[in-house]
């Protein structure tokens, strides 16, 4: 895509399971990484449960990323470690006992701190025994988590 001379590439926010590779069923990764684009841009930082976590907002968002090719004179200051502290709320209520309670930074991989495939089978489990649906769907973590709530 191209508008104004500038090359711009959407990477929407949700991928059909019918898109989903053998490497993603393998790892439960996708090749590109929305929460990094924004711990990148200063828009936050990831949480315990892996959630991308903001100021503002908690883990309360939705993202999708546009690269480009263009110079942005403006933008925010990358984050690198969490900025939880002790905060463990999502790690004790998490029924998949998915998380160690370990604070990210940019040094750790996602599997140091957060068992992606505890949390999604649970959430396969629930979802199929509650709505009788073929979907990984949960959300006690971003329900809980107190960052962002007014």
């Amino acid at each position: 895509m191209k508008v104004y001379n500038i090359e711009a590439y959407p990477i929407k926010a949700t991928v059909k399971d019918s898109e989903l590779d053998e490497n993603y069923r393998r790892t439960l990764r996708y090749s590109f990484s929305h929460k990094m684009a924004a711990t990148r841009s200063g828009i936050g930082w990831i949480g315990k449960t892996d959630l991308l976590i903001t100021s503002r907002f908690g883990p309360r968002v939705r993202l999708a990323s546009i690269l480009m090719t263009s110079n942005i004179s403006e933008t925010g200051n990358p984050i690198n470690e969490s900025q939880y502290g002790s905060c463990n709320i999502c790690v004790k209520n998490c029924p998949a006992h998915a998380a160690t309670g370990e604070l990210w930074t940019t040094e750790m991989d996602r599997n140091e701190f957060y068992d992606p495939f505890k949390c999604w089978e649970f959430c396969k489990q629930i979802s199929a025994e509650r709505i009788k649906k073929d979907i990984s769907l949960c959300g006690i973590c971003i329900s809980v988590c107190p960052q962002g709530k007014k």
